[in-house]
C-alpha cells in the first residue's frame, strides 16, 4: 500500500524546460546555443547540482566559457530561478494528496543555493515532511545511493512510496530498489494513473 508521495521538482513540481529558458534571456540563436552548451548542459553544471562547485565558483567560469560579463552570467542565473515556476497540475495533485494524508517528500538534483531560494518562493514545499537535494548530500539521482539516504533518513519502506519523477534513468534506479514510480509529463493520462494509483478523485 502507498503511504508516501516522493516528488522531483523540476519538471514535475516545476517548470524546467531549458531550450524555453534561454529563449527568453536571449533573442541570438548563437548565445542561445552558447548557454545550452556551455552551462545548462556542461558538466560544471552537474557538479553544481551534486554541490561538488558552488554558485560562486561557476559563475566567473561559465562567465570566462561563454565570454559573458560576470553580472551578465548572475542575470542569467536569476533569469534561471525566475524560470522555476509552479506546474499549476501538480499544485493541484500536491494539496489533493495532503488532503488524503498521504506523506509528501520530495528528492531533486539540485545545487543548495537554487533550492533555498525557492524555499522561500514556495511556502507550500513546508508542508512537505522531508526531503533531499543532491547539493547538499554530494549524491545525485540516479544513483541508488540518494534513494537509500532517503528511506533511512525518514525511515521510509520502498514499496510503500511512490516516487514521481519525468527522468527515465532516474525512475529505473528508483524501480530497481522497490519504490512505485511514474514517469511524469504534463498530459492528462499521465495525472489520471496517478489519481488512480492513489485512489484520488480529480477535482
Amino acid at each position: 500500500m502507498i503511504c508516501n508521495v516522493i516528488f522531483d521538482f523540476g519538471a514535475v513540481l516545476f517548470q524546467w524546460n531549458p531550450s524555453k529558458i534561454v529563449q527568453t534571456f536571449t533573442d541570438s540563436k548563437y548565445e542561445q546555443q552558447l548557454l545550452l552548451n556551455e552551462v545548462l548542459q556542461h558538466p560544471d553544471w552537474s557538479s553544481l547540482d551534486r554541490g561538488t562547485m558552488l554558485m560562486a565558483e561557476v559563475i566567473p567560469k561559465f562567465a570566462a566559457r561563454t565570454g559573458f560579463p560576470e553580472s551578465r552570467m548572475e542575470d542569467f542565473f536569476e533569469h534561471i530561478l525566475n524560470s522555476l515556476v509552479k506546474i499549476s497540475c501538480t499544485q493541484t495533485l500536491f494539496y489533493q494528496i495532503l488532503d488524503h494524508h498521504y506523506s509528501i517528500y520530495y528528492l531533486t538534483n539540485m545545487s543548495s543555493a537554487f533550492f533555498e531560494t525557492l524555499n522561500e518562493r514556495h511556502s507550500f514545499l513546508s508542508l512537505c515532511k522531508g526531503g533531499l537535494v543532491s547539493g547538499k548530500e554530494l549524491i545525485v539521482k540516479p544513483e541508488p545511493e540518494i534513494f537509500e539516504l532517503l528511506l533511512e533518513r525518514y525511515n521510509l519502506q520502498a514499496d510503500e512510496s511512490l516516487f514521481i519523477d519525468d527522468n527515465e534513468d532516474n525512475i529505473k534506479s528508483a524501480r530497481s530498489l522497490g519504490f512505485h514510480t511514474v514517469r511524469f509529463e504534463q498530459s492528462d493520462e499521465c495525472l489520471e494513473h496517478i489519481y488512480d494509483l492513489l485512489d484520488l478523485i480529480p477535482k
